[in-house]
């Protein structure tokens, strides 16, 4: 029997981390296409994408820069773009992708997909991330694989992504479908670390466990992931709003008590490493605050679950962001 040929893979968000698996899938030369538009497009149509390691070391990887139009050839496309960008980004993804093909969004925090294909709050939407319900109509829970991302990259100011340590992803399948081996060989032949969920949902909760603890915490006090674990104060901040999502995790079935000890430690050696909330409030963009923390709370009050951690800490960054921009934009007048 002839070999299987390897899945085509697309890739939607040409930032760090889409970036990032483009390029490690293009140096094992796997067919992989990157979608960017703009001045980013056309770096990356010129130069490459330039991936560093944590020490500098420079690798040139050259996927194939495509449009969105173009992803109808593609079997698998991953989705790497903010929480924000996918109720306008969705329809146009379903419009492009071949009938068959499968979407894997790499996305923050709580995804909107949650609650689809699940026995509980089946095809319930968030508010905090789906307004107005239309989401979830686009794909299928059998069109979907949910992805956590594990990857600790960023971008320079020249468009260079640095990856501090290994490329990690954890997948699994959404709704009642066989799990994604083939992805996940596939990508594990290409240097990526994966694990394949039985139920990624889980995953979902221990990656949210660290995620809104710390993003929320360095968005608000502008500390990277190694001062946050050296402070005691702060990692009291931290840890609260780690068991709140435990708790939160536990009364939908998924019993995530946080290792505390160990995420201290994680902490403590992951370096000056700085969140994607306070890189993205340091570049002017917009965040990921809904996904991170907006549909948490909303789901813990379907529950009546308190998170006033969580709920205290949003509060205040969004304060923070509110009026240092009334700040600036009464200093322009």
């Amino acid at each position: 029997m002839p070999p299987a040929q390897p899945l085509k893979i697309g890739i939607v968000g040409a930032g760090a981390i889409g970036s990032a698996l483009a390029a490690q899938l293009a140096l094992a030369g796997q067919p992989v296409s990157l979608v960017a538009r703009g001045a980013r497009r056309e770096l990356l149509a010129r130069e490459g994408v330039r991936l560093r390691n944590g020490s500098g070391e420079l690798a040139i990887a050259h996927p194939a820069i495509i449009t969105l139009r173009e992803l109808a050839t593609c079997d698998v496309v991953v989705v790497a773009v903010k929480a924000q960008a996918l109720p306008e980004l969705l329809p146009q993804l379903v419009q492009a992708m071949a009938p068959s093909a499968l979407l894997m969004p790499a996305v923050n925090g709580l995804p909107w997909w949650y609650f689809l294909g699940a026995n509980r709050f089946a095809r319930t939407s968030l508010a905090s991330l789906d307004p107005n319900g239309d989401m979830l109509s686009h794909f299928p829970a059998e069109r979907l694989i949910g992805c956590v991302v594990y990857t600790r990259a960023v971008m320079n100011d020249d468009g260079d992504i640095i990856v501090h340590g290994e490329q990690s992803l954890r997948i699994g399948q959404v709704g009642p479908v066989p799990p994604p081996i083939a992805l996940g060989n596939q990508l594990a032949s290409a240097g990526v670390t994966v694990s394949v969920e039985t139920d990624v949902r889980r995953e979902v909760w221990r990656k949210l466990l660290r995620n809104a603890s710390t993003n929320l915490v360095s968005g608000l006090t502008g500390t990277n992931l190694e001062q946050i674990g050296n402070d005691t104060g702060l990692l009291a901040v931290t840890s609260n709003i780690a068991r709140e999502v435990a708790e939160l995790a536990e009364k939908l079935g998924y019993p995530t008590a946080p290792d505390l000890d160990g995420f201290v430690h994680e902490l403590r050696r992951a370096g000056p490493h700085v969140p994607s909330t306070l890189q993205d409030i340091r570049a002017g963009r917009a965040l990921e605050l809904d996904a991170l923390a907006e549909a948490p709370l909303e789901v813990a009050r379907w529950l009546g679950c308190h998170m006033p951690t969580l709920d205290c800490v949003l509060t205040l960054l969004r304060a923070q962001l509110r009026y240092a921009n009334s700040g600036r934009r009464n200093q322009e007048r």
